[in-house]
């Protein structure tokens, strides 16, 4: 059988063949579902997700359909625990466990503290009472799950905050509390911060001396070191429970979080928490990030997405977990009918995995309140995904654009401008659907980064340049022939000033030009639009093609690849002709087993209304291994592993 982390020599960093750091596949829910889970395990997905939670959700009902296991300090009832684990076990008796333990205040601590840290995480990170009671928690409950189940737990996950993903509700970040305000004049003191005694509060935050979008440093200083401030709250909580966990948990079981959401839409930027997430993300305590699928892509066509940057993580020796937590056409309490038939569920649970194939991501299916897959047809198909993705080796990215998010210039930006989308997620949602693959990076990264793939680098929110900033992009970004893209006011500040004449600089045109703009400049191609409907999906695709990018398909379409694995997702159906970067031996349809293409650089397939195709790539000659069971692998004569999946 093949081993699901075989690695190639070009194998992505962060994946070790074993101990910490493994790919997982995995089922979650709030609810008991214990039919499903057994479902799930005959599936081949025994991997189960428990929450130990003590809280109840934003619309006031229990987290968890077992009670409260923290009942008051140092008090415990572990048999609500026990419970959870024997009746997993009872469904599924070869069960592994992911424990995510809820660190949020229950009840008796919300009334004791006067502090509700699901509500509130940034005003409660500065609650010292609530952290030593939560650290005492955690640890007493990984000590005693570590007695009474260790042998069957493969992960712990951390959780905070609102929804259990650290972040803040927009409507707290107005707010402010005794802690809070303590801490930020501590803050700005220790930073040589002249104006920690003002707190800047709804009115103040809500306006942006340019254009009522971006912060001026010389005259609204404050504002942009709040938002710094109020970000760097989440990210010490969940350092602060992390190093604790780490020291608790055995050395070979992994941690995560949810965290580092820094491809969001506006207007919950600043104030969501996420921004510092680089130094999170550098964390040698914690080994996987978690984030769930993008929520404003996550129609039928549409390209998906994480809403964390996942080459952030992996090149800091991480992986990411994506959450697939969209529910089927018939459920409506959650997704609200997004898809629209059985067939939209199966592209749909399809692209999902295929986008978690291609950027060698563990995934979990999350039934939320139950229903999610109780048609026998969506679990068949997701079994099918499961045995493919076992086949695949990690394989690095053969994307050719990168999309860069800058959490530091997002600082900077008002919020709830109605401009702010443009730096959201309305380019990530298009880029998506050029028919090329992109990778997402933080602007903190390109320094660690090799770009000569890169023919498209898209910067639509680094509205800061420094001087440090600038001589890094003239240097790696701005150079070889490479296209820039940009968006609004790039460059308009320097950490010092405003200066809306900065913008020709990097856009080649100036501010507020009119239509889709391409200019030659010394040695590279600055691309800029102040309009962001003019940036659709073809006309990306076109500025992608300029560019030297390789075009898989032709857009709208949503494409995933790697060195091994090519995904095609569209909402229309019919012949297609799918085009290779480079001739290969063989193509093989991974959900039929069949060959589609020997010797070429192209194919042409048949797609249905709608549909996401698999496809695994053979390069050069090789002896291919074919199993009734699942998908085996083939090592290509030219030194690479490559898949040659088939399922029968």
């Amino acid at each position: 059988a093949l081993a699901a982390l075989q690695l190639s020599a070009a194998a992505p960093a962060g994946f070790e063949a074993h101990g910490r750091k493994r790919l997982l596949t995995a089922y979650r829910s709030f609810n008991k579902e214990t039919e499903r889970t057994a479902q799930f395990a005959a599936m081949g997905i025994a991997t189960r997700c428990i929450f130990i939670a003590n809280t109840v959700n934003g619309g006031g009902n229990p987290y968890c359909e077992y009670p409260p296991v923290w009942t008051g300090p140092k008090r415990y009832d572990w048999s609500r625990l026990d419970a959870q684990f024997s009746d997993i076990l009872a469904a599924s008796p070869n069960a592994r466990f992911m424990a995510m333990i809820d660190l949020n205040t229950p009840y008796w601590a919300v009334r004791r503290l006067r502090i509700d840290s699901h509500a509130d995480i940034t005003h409660a990170s500065c609650n010292a009472k609530w952290r030593s009671l939560a650290r005492e928690w955690l640890v007493d409950c990984i000590a005693y799950a570590e007695k009474r189940w260790g042998a069957h737990i493969d992960c712990y996950i951390l959780s905070g905050g609102a929804t259990s993903e650290w972040y803040e509700l927009a409507s707290g970040s107005w707010r402010t509390s005794e802690n809070k305000d303590r801490a930020w004049t501590k803050w700005c003191k220790e930073r040589g911060l002249s104006f920690g005694e003002t707190v800047p509060v709804q009115p103040t935050l809500a306006r942006a001396a340019f254009g009522n979008l971006v912060y001026d440093p010389a005259s609204e200083p404050e504002k942009i070191a709040y938002w710094k401030f109020h970000n760097s709250l989440p990210a010490d909580a969940l350092l602060h429970f992390a190093s604790a966990a780490r020291k608790a948990i055995p050395k070979e079981k992994e941690l995560g979080a949810f965290f580092g959401y820094s491809l969001l839409g506006a207007p919950y930027w600043s104030s969501f928490g996420h921004l510092d997430c680089s130094r999170v993300f550098a964390s040698p305590d914690i080994d996987f990030f978690i984030a769930p699928g993008n929520y404003s892509e996550r129609a039928i066509g549409g390209g998906s997405g994480s809403q964390l940057p996942p080459g952030s993580v992996m090149l800091r020796g991480k992986r990411f977990l994506h959450e697939v937590d969209f529910g089927p056409h018939d459920q409506k309490r959650w997704g609200g009918g997004v898809w629209k038939t059985l067939a939209d569920d199966l592209a749909g649970n399809t692209r999902e995995a295929a986008f978690a194939m291609a950027e060698n991501a563990s995934l979990w299916w999350f039934d939320m309140w139950g229903g999610f897959y109780r048609d026998p047809k969506v679990r068949e198909r997701i079994a099918a995904l499961k045995k493919i993705r076992d086949g695949l080796k990690p394989a690095p990215s053969v994307a050719e654009i990168l999309l860069v998010c800058d959490p530091e210039s997002m600082c900077h930006i008002n919020e709830k401008s109605p401009l702010a989308r443009t730096f959201g997620d309305a380019l990530r949602n298009n880029l998506s659907r050029t028919g090329a693959p992109y990778d997402a990076y933080s602007f903190d990264d390109l320094a660690e980064m090799d770009l000569d793939r890169y023919k498209l680098v898209c910067l639509p929110q680094t509205v800061l340049i420094t001087p440090e900033r600038a001589k890094l992009l003239r240097e790696k970004v701005c150079a070889n022939g490479r296209t820039v893209l940009w968006s609004i006011v790039p460059g308009v500040t320097d950490g010092k000033t405003l200066d809306a004449a900065r913008v020709k600089d990097w856009a080649g045109v100036a501010f507020k030009a009119p239509g889709l703009n391409v200019t030659r400049l010394d040695g590279w191609t600055g691309v800029y639009a102040f309009d962001r409907t003019l940036l659709t999906p073809e006309a990306l695709s076109r500025i992608a093609a300029a560019a030297g990018v390789h075009l898989y398909a032709d857009a709208p379409s949503a494409v995933f690849a790697n060195e091994n694995f090519l995904a095609v997702h569209t909402k229309d159906g019919g012949e297609k002709t799918i085009r290779l970067p480079r001739p290969v031996a063989r193509v093989v349809d991974l959900l039929s087993g069949e060959t589609v293409a020997e010797n070429a650089d192209h194919f042409t397939v048949r797609f249905a209304t709608p549909d996401t195709r698999l496809f695994g790539i053979e390069c050069g000659h090789a002896e291919t291994k074919i199993s009734r069971r699942g998908a085996e692998v083939a090592e290509a004569q030219s030194g690479c592993m490559y898949l040659i999946g088939r399922l029968r």
